[in-house]
């Protein structure tokens, strides 16, 4: 279902401030001039004035939610401008970082590049966030020239992953030093919610995690593309989108999603529920939500290409890591059905601690050796169960081959109904494109366009 035809977005406003300081030697004071004309735009080495370039943020009221955008939660932005010639355009200043002015409220720069040139040329400004920096901290790649984001990747971790915002504007000093000039940002990736129900007879899942493969994890970012070359006021478009995968792995405090008819168990669709866990984004970030750059995605075809190429990136599809038992009582959680056990069936289990008190808070990732376990890759540090309290719990991937033209700026909200099905062996599986129990899981999705101050909104940029 889609909400609207438009997204709203953000606007942030340009000024162009200047002020001009008269220096008498004599007295030894320095007098603000105002009303000067373009000439008179002071130059000199003072980086608190001289013509700087700000930025004024203008937001609508939302609610105080600290995963929505809001004025407070805007802290940089990056800019690089352009000269505007006849036939050709020349670098004004690249990729520089504005931020908020803790006294003004507005985002300012001071390096002496940015301020308006002593003539009135055009200036075409090519704005996104988070910055340059943002964006490598929190685990991604990027790299630009100004007029495009080369080497761009989404983090691999779904928990570190962040919203992509752009906007493109024109401005003169003459034009634009008093109104300022109106950039309209918009949402740049596509992004994903996952819910799930489950009413069988015969079977009960636990989930503990999400990969989706297949699906746009890098690309180059274009300002200066335009789509369908109709809208100005088009911020740029995707090109050359490589696939990959991306995933979350319930951790630390994440309670698992159980399938198992009791008190609080999803049994209808409308009663779904999210399975990316509620430790997404670490309390501050995409809570439920999945960011990847948009890209027309077709199903992996698991009858013609089980193997989903070398690199498990050839066509898309949703892993969910579940742990199934049948309804016959064995001990308190019945018969494990999934994960297999033996090395001939799944090629990948996740062991995960849980604790004993609610059999379903995560306590830590366990990696397993012999009849030990412990809490490193290297097997170097050893995990006491006794101790913290906890039990082991296995679970394998089952995967379901999905297809879709996933846009900017649209939130897809998928819905499984694992009622009569769990899914097929994983691509990375040993035997991929098995069914596990049966194959039989119905997907259910709506779109709809990201709305400023609706729950679904997120904050830019992540810090």
């Amino acid at each position: 279902m889609i909400i609207g035809n438009v997204w709203e977005h953000e606007n942030i406003d340009i000024y162009m401030a200047k002020k001009l300081y008269t220096y008498y030697a004599l007295l030894g004071i320095v007098l603000a001039v105002s009303g000067c004309s373009q000439e008179d735009v002071g130059r000199g080495g003072n980086n608190e004035s001289g013509g700087r370039i700000e930025f004024n943020a203008s937001l609508p009221e939302i609610s105080s939610r600290a995963t929505e955008l809001n004025t407070a939660s805007l802290k940089d932005i990056e800019v690089s401008a352009f000269t505007v010639g006849v036939s050709s355009e020349t670098l004004y200043f690249v990729n520089k970082t504005f931020g908020k002015n803790g006294n003004t409220g507005k985002f300012v720069c001071y390096d002496p590049q940015c301020i308006w040139p002593n003539n009135n040329d055009l200036l075409r400004f090519a704005a996104f966030a988070p910055t340059l920096d943002e964006i490598l901290t929190a685990g991604g790649e990027a790299s630009s020239t100004g007029d495009k984001l080369t080497s761009f990747r989404v983090p691999r971790d779904i928990a570190k992953q962040f919203d992509f915002v752009t906007s493109i504007g024109n401005g003169r000093l003459l034009d634009n030093e008093e109104t300022g000039i109106s950039l309209k940002f918009q949402h740049q990736l596509s992004r994903i919610e996952l819910k799930a129900w489950g009413n069988s007879a015969s079977y009960n899942l636990e989930i503990a995690g999400v990969r989706l493969g297949g699906i746009g994890t890098g690309g180059t970012f274009n300002f200066t593309a335009r789509a369908g070359a109709t809208d100005p006021t088009q911020a740029g478009v995707w090109e050359s989108v490589t696939k990959g995968s991306v995933e979350y792995i319930f951790r630390d405090g994440d309670a698992l999603v159980t399938l198992d008819k009791t008190e609080g168990s999803p049994l209808s669709a409308d009663k779904a529920v999210s399975i990316l866990g509620s430790k997404v984004g670490d309390g501050d970030g995409y809570e439920n939500s999945v960011m990847i750059i948009p890209s027309n995605n077709s199903a992996w075809n698991f009858k013609t290409d089980a193997a989903n190429g070398d690199n498990h990136a050839d066509g898309m599809y949703f892993s969910v890591l579940v742990r199934v038992t049948d309804t016959t009582p064995y001990d308190t959680n019945g018969s494990i059905v999934y994960p297999y056990s033996g090395a001939e069936y799944a090629e990948e289990i996740i062991y995960l601690a849980i604790d004993k008190n609610d059999g379903k808070t995560v306590k830590t990732r366990l990696y397993k050796q012999g009849d030990n376990y412990f809490t490193d890759k290297d097997l170097t540090t050893a995990y006491d169960l006794t101790a913290n309290d906890a039990d082991v719990k296995a679970f394998g991937w089952a995967a379901l081959p999905v297809a879709d033209d996933l846009k900017p700026g649209r939130i897809y909200t998928y819905t499984l109904n694992y009622s009569n099905g769990v899914g097929l062996r994983d691509p990375h599986d040993l035997r991929p494109g098995e069914p596990v129990i049966s194959d039989k899981v119905l997907v259910n999705v709506e779109v709809s366009d990201w709305l400023e101050g609706s729950k679904t909104d997120v904050s830019v940029p992540r810090k």
